[in-house]
């Protein structure tokens, strides 16, 4: 994926060529015009962005631009007519349709050693598409950016959050990073540690900076030496362990740039950490490259063991039931917390936590606060037995009160304002907000967000097209869990067509799609879920090693031969998968609840079914109930009595917040 696909879906924005033109009526008319081709694609923008892109100079191919970020599904899948000709067919047609396709591929290869890169496929008759569905779902909003400003706004707007990059946010931010100044990389805080990583990694071994630059800006992304010692580790492993003469200066001049205090307090946090640092030191040649003898004399004292780790003093107090141990913990309110069910277990009362925390609450992580809260409140099945149920309730109620005082804290556009809460294409109670968990393979709309399946829709189809100059093998499967528990399975090994699901056929070379139909309204009446996975079977061992393998879900009304199979205005949403991985969960329908969500979880077991395991009892409707408390803020019925309206995607006026591009108010 080039950096304008990844801008367009990982941001939802495209770049134009703003100017100092006047807006005419007549340029006004056609970007109108221009809008109205968004929407056959299933984009819209807001009123201010049509006037935006009115006077710019990138009116003309724009459209084209955008169906280029969306994707396509460029090859037929084996049965061209689907889902008909399937439903349509015998088992003993489909299976001896299967059989010759195969030995067509692996047999001919496995019994001659010739490659193959096409397979036979059944000559089936192929009606020309030219019928769209009808619109099912509501225009997604697009947002336009100034094309000067399509590297500092996303590397800000990434770096900013309180929350580990997905694998697609961090390509963006390394081609930001080629694109922006010393000064403007030294301009943004990276606000998550993990962050970090990546960006130093790239200022560290820039060929294009010299070492005062790199100085400059490495002190400035870093915070304190903690960062430094983290990064080097990084960037000192991705070295094969081997750095340069002037790599080695740096680094320590980094190191010895930060107050003594500050550089002796973090060269052993803990025990485990040291040792590393040891380690590390060895590698630079410390001694060698210092030039501060405060620093060289803490490294000293490092070394002889006379410097104890926080963490060995505070297990230490612990261990001895010492009472001043909370009062040690609370200097690092955020280590604390995460130590809570350890606390806990060792005599210390939950009310005495409690209260520390409180009082330091405005330190803490929201988005630790959040995962901590997704954790603990779950149904009291999930946990192992009554005591440890009421150990996660006291936890559950402490969490959802230290992230309303953390809220307190905050400053958003709706403090202490009425608000009104757009769930038009969302259900929030069944909508999870991840955060450690979330899907490596990102898009606007983050996984575990549950999209209301519109009553119009009769079916759901989630497909895979892939291509690439070998022949690779892709394989779509659904699996689905009766309302009696029983599994049912569709794909290549196995059902190829159930009440409730039909499979388009499994098809062995590149340049080829698959689909999976759901019947909603038979599934609804069985099963209580469906899920679909996708893995490679042959060819390559993970989707970043593919050239292309582009996924969605798409909502469905009309079937028949006509009728167009991909047609992206009705998409829910759509990936490019580029992870390093061979096997994904990409999402589910609850069909009791009636949603769709995206999941794009790797199955770590590599197999096509995974346990249902969804936890969204700490969903988004409970997540702004706290948050609004927090701000003073009341929920109101209409958008009429609102102040402000918070919305999931991009705003469409002045009066609209995005929760998304927000990150949830997380920082």
């Amino acid at each position: 994926m080039n950096y304008n696909q990844l801008l367009f879906s990982q941001l939802r924005l495209v770049a134009v060529k703003t100017t100092d033109k006047e807006l005419t009526d007549e340029a006004l008319v056609k970007s109108m015009t221009v809008n109205e081709e968004l929407v056959n694609l299933g984009y819209t923008l807001s009123p201010s962005d049509i006037a935006t892109l009115a006077c710019s100079d990138s009116m003309g191919g724009f459209v084209a631009r955008v169906r280029e970020y969306i994707g396509d599904v460029k090859a037929d899948p084996m049965y061209p007519d689907f889902p008909n000709q399937v439903m349509a067919m015998d088992e003993a047609t489909f299976r001896f349709h299967q059989m010759l396709h195969y030995l067509s591929t692996y047999g001919i290869e496995r019994f001659t050693g010739q490659r193959v890169s096409k397979g036979w496929l059944p000559e089936m008759e192929k009606t020309e598409k030219t019928e769209q569905d009808t619109p099912l779902l509501s225009a997604k909003v697009l947002g336009l950016i100034d094309e000067k400003d399509k590297f500092i706004t996303p590397y800000t707007k990434i770096l900013s959050k309180t929350e580990r990059m997905d694998d697609k946010e961090r390509m963006m931010i390394l081609e930001c990073l080629k694109n922006l100044t010393t000064e403007q990389i030294s301009g943004v805080t990276v606000t998550f540690k993990q962050n970090l990583l990546d960006v130093f990694n790239t200022i560290f071994t820039a060929a294009e900076l010299d070492s005062a630059q790199k100085l400059e800006a490495l002190h400035a992304v870093c915070q304190h030496t903690g960062d430094v010692w983290k990064c080097m580790d990084f960037a000192l492993t991705r070295a094969g362990f081997h750095f340069k003469t002037s790599q080695k200066r740096l680094i320590v001049k980094l190191l010895e740039s930060y107050p003594i205090d500050d550089f002796k307090a973090n060269l052993i946090l803990s025990n485990k950490k040291g040792e590393r640092t040891l380690l590390m030191l060895k590698f630079i040649d410390f001694n060698e490259y210092s030039r501060s003898r405060e620093h060289k004399a803490a490294v000293a004292s490092f070394r002889n063991g006379d410097l104890r780790s926080w963490e060995s003093r505070a297990k230490y107090l612990v261990s001895s039931k010492n009472p001043s141990a909370l009062g040690y913990y609370i200097q690092r309110p955020g280590i604390m917390i995460r130590h809570l069910t350890y606390l806990l277990r060792n005599g210390y009362k939950a009310d005495l936590i409690y209260k520390l925390l409180f009082e330091k609450a405005t330190q803490l992580k929201i988005q630790t606060l959040v995962s901590l809260a997704n954790h603990f409140e779950r149904p009291a099945e999930v946990w192992e037995s009554d005591e440890r149920f009421n150990e996660a309730l006291v936890l559950s109620i402490m969490i959802n009160q230290l992230l309303m005082r953390r809220f307190m804290a905050c400053n958003t556009p709706f403090r202490g304002k009425k608000v009104y809460v757009d769930e038009r294409d969302f259900d929030l109670d069944e909508s999870a907000i991840r955060v450690v968990d979330k899907s490596a393979e990102g898009g606007y709309i983050r996984s575990g967000l549950a999209y209301k399946i519109p009553e119009g829709v009769s079916r759901i189809r989630f497909f895979v097209y892939w291509n690439d100059e070998q022949r690779v093998d892709i394989d779509l499967h659904s699996s689905a869990k009766g309302l009696n528990g029983e599994n049912i399975h569709v794909g290549w090994n196995s059902q190829y067509k159930t009440d409730e699901m039909v499979f388009s056929g499994d098809i062995t070379h590149s340049d080829a799609a698959e689909y999976i139909d759901i019947d909603l309204d038979k599934a609804s009446t069985s099963v209580s879920y469906v899920s679909a996975n996708i893995n490679i079977f042959s060819g390559y061992s993970t989707f970043a090693e593919i050239d292309e393998c582009f996924v969605g879900a798409m909502a469905v009304d009309k079937v028949g031969e006509e009728i167009a199979l991909y047609d992206p205005k009705n998409c829910f949403f759509t990936h490019y998968l580029t992870g390093k991985y061979r096997t994904i969960n990409y999402g589910y329908v609850d069909l009791q609840h009636r949603v769709i969500v995206f999941d794009g979880v790797r199955n770590k077991g590599g197999g096509y079914y995974d346990t249902y395991a969804r936890n969204n009892a700490f969903n988004v409707n409970k997540y702004l109930n706290v948050l609004f408390k927090g701000q003073w803020a009341t929920r109101v019925d209409t958008r009429e009595e609102a102040d402000v309206v918070l919305v999931m995607g991009k705003p469409t006026d002045d009066k609209e917040v995005s929760l998304i591009d927000n990150n949830f108010f997380m920082g």
